[in-house]
């Protein structure tokens, strides 16, 4: 199952233009452009946060933990320009906090109240040395701070048997070689990171700041920038966290359904309210069913798909991939009526129509079948 979460603020910082903020711009930026003066890189950085009470909320709701969940975070490219072929995108957790702003890229004159390459917001300074914990350690300068881990490892005062571990969550990445900029990072670690924290100690959500790896940005090998719909865009491709988890259930006496010949349709209402939960049921039966010895009409008899089927979801007038097949969190469930997924529509564009694809492995055949289950999201 699956649940979207979209992005509460972000804002790029812009070395070129150390006190511009860029707070309700539509564009996120990531990476180096050269100069005015054309001898040497100014880099640019994209900070961006999401609600953690949201996902606490959602983890009591349908009583699962958070060991369990998936969460990953997506931006959609506006345009790329200048990229090396290969080139890393880091997200680091950002430490000081920040104010949004209300500025735009080209404001004329430029909006300064609000965060910047310079500042986190007006009249303060970004952190550049501290502790977090004993081995948690902050670093940062102009364009912003961040948590790294001092060494191997973070001592954990919980663990009475052990001294040392390696605390994950600090520095979710993801590497581009020859492939699409659109960015779809596993960032589960950092999200249990500010939930839970670390060795006792809460770590403040102040959201993802976004770079060039340190090694890209100091290189002069690795060129280009990346730009991204912000949560100002007036599109569909709103920055987000979508997080998964299994919610599935297969127990059933069904008779499996003929896979080399059947028909499958669901029980799919026109339209959901964006604040709606679904159970939508798929019957399955055999496209030529044989004559029966039962008192039910053979045309009736429901049979189920096998284990092994997952769904995914569409936008229909984009064609864009809003949730993917997934073996662990896009299983189709059975019972003793039928098969049948849930749907939280909260997160779902409104005022849009979806689709459901549906894949179903049997040994290793794949079937698709796509481009028949629609509805729509309204408010």
């Amino acid at each position: 199952m699956f649940r979207i979460f979209y992005a509460e603020k972000d804002a790029t910082l812009y070395e070129s233009v150390p006190t511009l903020n860029t707070g309700i711009d539509e564009i996120l930026e990531v990476g180096k452009r050269i100069n005015t003066s054309g001898d040497a890189y100014v880099r640019s950085r994209s900070l961006l946060k999401f609600d953690m009470s949201e996902i606490q909320s959602t983890l009591t709701k349908y009583s699962t933990t958070l060991d369990a969940c998936k969460f990953v975070l997506q931006l959609y490219t506006s345009h790329a320009k200048k990229l090396s072929s290969e080139y890393t995108v880091e997200a680091k957790i950002a430490y000081d906090s920040w104010v949004n702003g209300v500025g735009f890229e080209n404001s004329s004159p430029s909006i300064t109240d609000g965060v910047s390459w310079q500042y986190p917001a007006s009249g303060s300074s970004w952190t550049t040395s501290g502790d977090v914990t004993p081995s948690l350690k902050i670093t940062g300068s102009q364009g912003g701070s961040w948590i790294y881990q001092s060494g191997s490892a973070s001592y954990d005062l919980t663990q009475y048997d052990q001294s040392f571990y390696t605390q994950p969550g600090l520095e979710e990445q993801e590497s581009f070689s020859y492939r699409p900029t659109d960015i779809n990072m596993d960032v589960t670690d950092a999200v249990k990171l500010w939930i839970s924290g670390s060795a006792g100690t809460t770590i403040s959500n102040n959201g993802f700041l976004l770079k060039f790896s340190d090694a890209d940005e100091a290189s002069g090998d690795t060129t280009g920038y990346v730009r991204f719909f912000s949560r100002e865009t007036h599109t569909i491709y709103v920055p987000k966290l979508t997080m998964y988890w299994d919610q599935s259930a297969y127990s059933s006496t069904l008779d499996a359904l003929d896979l080399e010949s059947n028909i499958i349709y669901p029980k799919i209402n026109k339209s959901y309210k964006d604040t709606e939960i679904a159970r939508i049921r798929f019957y399955g039966r055999d496209k030529y069913p044989q004559k029966s010895a039962t008192n039910l009409f053979p045309l009736q008899t429901v049979k189920r798909l096998p284990e092994t089927t997952y769904y995914s979801v569409v936008d229909a007038a984009t064609d864009e991939t809003i949730i993917p097949f997934d073996d662990i969190y896009t299983k189709v469930s059975c019972d003793e009526t039928s098969n049948f997924i849930y749907l939280d529509m909260n997160g779902l564009m409104p005022e849009r129509y979806y689709r459901i694809a549906l894949k179903i492995v049997d040994g290793f055949t794949e079937q698709y079948i796509d481009n028949e289950y629609y509805f729509k999201v309204v408010r």
